[in-house]
């Protein structure tokens, strides 16, 4: 078989270009498409906690972070919450109360949480009313949170456990001050998974396309 004429080899090399371009702007739409998901999510999320946290007094927490005993009545109830919680919301995996002091800059008092979590965190050595070192861009969420007193919802991040978005509610006293928190950890690794495969697969087929390119340059 002859060597292709240099027309030829013009025509396929634009042909490829076309291809290679609408690869990449396919590829880039689906991962524009997923970054929006996670963007909309955010709406869902704080009204999923906002919903949710009405359950939960003021007063209750206060008697909890007064008393530090997850046994005591308060302390079961708050837990059977967030137990329910996880039962009923399938991308939650867990919610939870954080005193709002923020102690070195990023701990907070551990208060209530699904059973599962509370066990794990006691576990470590963490009892109701202890300290927990929150990751430095939640402490940062918290932060914004108490100088707003409004619902905050962070950007996703991605710890040992998977990637989330968190959403924080305050909890104010009379004073006007934010003592506690309410707070959801959502899944978003699901999304953030379908971002790799489009990244990946986008790739791959670039590579192929400009190793043909080169093949035809070369013979």
């Amino acid at each position: 078989m002859g060597r292709l004429s240099l027309k030829i080899k013009w025509i396929l090399f634009i042909c490829l270009l076309i291809a290679m371009a609408a690869v990449l702007f396919v590829g880039t739409m689906r991962y524009v498409e997923t970054k929006q998901a996670i963007s909309r999510l955010a709406p869902d999320v704080k009204k999923t906690a906002e919903i949710w946290s009405k359950e939960i007094t003021t007063k209750q927490v206060k008697e909890l972070m007064h008393n530090k005993n997850r046994n005591s009545k308060v302390g079961q109830k708050l837990e059977e919450h967030f137990n329910r919680l996880s039962r009923h919301e399938s991308l939650i995996t867990h919610g939870y109360i954080f005193g709002a002091e923020l102690k070195n800059g990023t701990d907070t008092r551990f208060m209530a949480a699904p059973t599962a979590l509370a066990n794990v965190v006691e576990k470590n050595g963490v009892k109701t009313g202890d300290f927990y070192t929150q990751p430095a861009n939640i402490a940062n969420v918290v932060e914004e949170m108490k100088k707003k007193k409004t619902m905050i919802v962070s950007e996703p991040y991605t710890d040992d456990y998977g990637t989330w978005l968190t959403v924080v509610k305050p909890y104010v006293d009379e004073r006007g001050d934010v003592f506690a928190y309410y707070g959801i950890d959502y899944d978003v690794q699901p999304y953030m998974d379908r971002q790799r495969k489009v990244l990946l697969m986008t790739g791959s087929v670039l590579l192929i396309l400009l190793l043909a390119v080169v093949f035809l340059f070369i013979n």
